[in-house]
């Protein structure tokens, strides 16, 4: 049975234009054909603790077991190792499993 979660990815990274031009083009079109992913959502931090990353980025997946397999294969280590050579850093991830949703039509999932 495939269950709906979500990688949450907390970064700082640069904002030069190249950098944003590669995240927002090639990166995301190969972070987009993960399985499972349904939904990419980047935000910066406008109000939080100085010391803490500025970015964050909600990846929903509606298999989140194919996706941690796809993110953990040596596929998915070289793509996140490529994003730390263009400049990211200090990331930290969550995988989460979803428990509840809002949205209509989106039963609990059962553990």
């Amino acid at each position: 049975m495939k269950r709906r979660g979500m990688i949450m990815v907390m970064v700082d990274a640069p904002d030069d234009p190249a950098f944003v031009e590669w995240l927002h083009g090639p990166h995301m079109e190969e972070v987009k054909a993960t399985p499972g992913i349904t939904r990419i959502t980047r935000y910066e931090v406008v109000d939080g603790p100085p010391d803490r990353r500025r970015y964050v980025g909600i990846l929903e997946s509606d298999d989140i077991d194919a996706t941690v397999a796809w993110r953990n294969s040596p596929e998915g280590r070289r793509s996140q190792e490529e994003a730390n050579r263009r400049g990211i850093r200090n990331r930290y991830g969550l995988v989460c499993r979803t428990l509840y949703s809002s949205v209509a039509g989106e039963a609990p999932q059962q553990s």
